[in-house]
Order: C-alpha cells, then structure tokens, then sequence
C-alpha cells in the first residue's frame, strides 16, 4: 500500500477544518480561506490521483468546490453551520459505500505499484476492506460527534470535538500498522508450514 499517498489525502481535509476553525478575522473569512487551501492542497496532493479518477480526491475536490460555490459564491451562509457534519459525513459515506460496492476506497492506493494478479488476491483485497471499515467506523464515529455538536451547541461540550482527532490519529496508526503486521505474520506462517514439511519428510 502507498502509505504516503493514502494518507495524504486526507491532509486537505484535516487543513480544511483548521483553518476555519482557526479564530482568522470573522467566521466567515475563516471558512473562504479554508476552502480555498482545502481546494489548493487537494490539487497540490492529489493531482495525479484526480486525473487517474481515485474515489477520495474526486469527491474532496468536488465538495470543496461544490460548498464553496453554495456559501460563498450564492451566499447561503446558512449552510456553513452544517460543514462540519457535512463534511465528515461525506467521509464516511465514501468509506461505507465504497465497500459496500466491493471497492474499498483503500484499494486505488493499495494497487499502486503492485502486480496485478496479486492486487485481485482474497488476502490483498481483505486488508484492504478492514483498514477501509477502520476508516469508516473512524469517521462514523467523528460524525456522530459533530452531530452531536450540532444539536448540543454549549460552549462547556465543545471539548468533545477533539475526540474525533482521537478517532482519526488511531485509524492512521491501524494504517500504518496494519499491511505490516499481515505481511510478517504471513511469513511467519509460510516458514512454519516449510518446517512442517521438512519434518514430514524425515
């Protein structure tokens, strides 16, 4: 798995949500800007992943420009106190549905540099849909969260918005983590099957 790409991916979001909510003159000037660096990082990070048409940075670039269009553009300003739930709910539908349609969204960035016959392998594919469903119960989680938020406006709760920061820094060390530990215990498991072997054959 591209390691690197997968989770760069995700940088456009991440600098999105802290620049507009980064106390940057009025609300409304935080969110221009953050849409315009979410736009500009996604372009900057996912270039080539856009035009080889990858499932997360076609959908950022388009909500990015489509929520920029609506609040800044037509001035629905109405719509910027649900971006945030909007915004981690487009995530985890990405992650739900695309396993849902048996193409966890993991596997555009898994197949990079990969032999094509082991990229359609049953094990290839199984990593592929637990970090995807760990990204899915990350970001279900993280919108449950904002939900939450949203229906609960009290400045004494608004400590709970970290916590998704919580859900997201776990999902990336499953990650990082996870193809790794799959590969060493595959190896282990084809030297324990030679050695079985091997003493079969005295």
């Amino acid at each position: 798995m591209n390691l690197i790409s997968l989770l760069t991916a995700f940088v456009p979001w991440i600098a999105f949500t802290l620049v507009a909510e980064a106390p940057i003159g009025n609300p409304l000037m935080s969110l221009t800007l953050a849409f315009i660096v979410g736009i500009a990082l996604t372009l900057l990070t996912s270039y080539h992943q856009l035009l080889k048409g990858y499932i997360l940075s076609v959908i950022t670039i388009v909500f990015f420009v489509v929520f920029f269009i609506v609040i800044i553009g037509l001035k629905h300003y109405y719509v910027a106190n649900y971006i945030s739930v909007l915004s981690m709910l487009v995530l985890t539908v990405v992650c739900w549905a695309t396993m849902l349609f048996h193409f966890p969204f993991t596997l555009q960035y898994s197949r990079e540099g990969v032999d094509p016959e082991r990229a359609k392998s049953a094990p290839f594919m199984h990593v592929n849909y637990v970090i995807t469903g760990v990204w899915a119960v990350a970001f279900t989680l993280g919108l449950a969260v904002d939900a939450f938020l949203l229906f609960q406006p009290d400045p004494a709760l608004m400590f709970w918005d970290n916590v998704k920061w919580v859900f997201m820094v776990i999902a990336i060390v499953f990650t990082v983590w996870y193809p790794d530990y799959v590969h060493k215990k595959r190896a282990l498991q084809a030297i324990s099957e030679i050695k079985a072997k091997e003493k079969e054959s005295v």
